[in-house]
């Protein structure tokens, strides 16, 4: 159950980071603002979906970007 939480917490925050860059590849953002839950991040990151940098700049990777595109709502 935990598991399905954290699963649709880190697909909603690659929702709202997409959302931000406009869908553009490799486009930095910063955690704060985002409102992300850490474990969230951190499955996010398992899967592939992100890359982090410095513990609070976050970006898409192409396979973050595909999951986006093909979620259904």
């Amino acid at each position: 159950m935990l598991t399905k939480i954290v699963h649709e917490d880190a697909r909603k925050f690659i929702k709202a980071l997409c959302e931000a860059t406009e869908g553009k590849p490799m486009q930095w953002r910063t955690i704060i603002g985002l409102s992300a839950k850490q474990a969230a991040v951190d499955y996010a990151i398992e899967k592939g979906w992100i890359l982090v940098e410095a513990g609070h700049n976050v970006c898409l990777t192409e396979e973050g970007r595909r999951r986006v595109a093909t979620a259904a709502d």
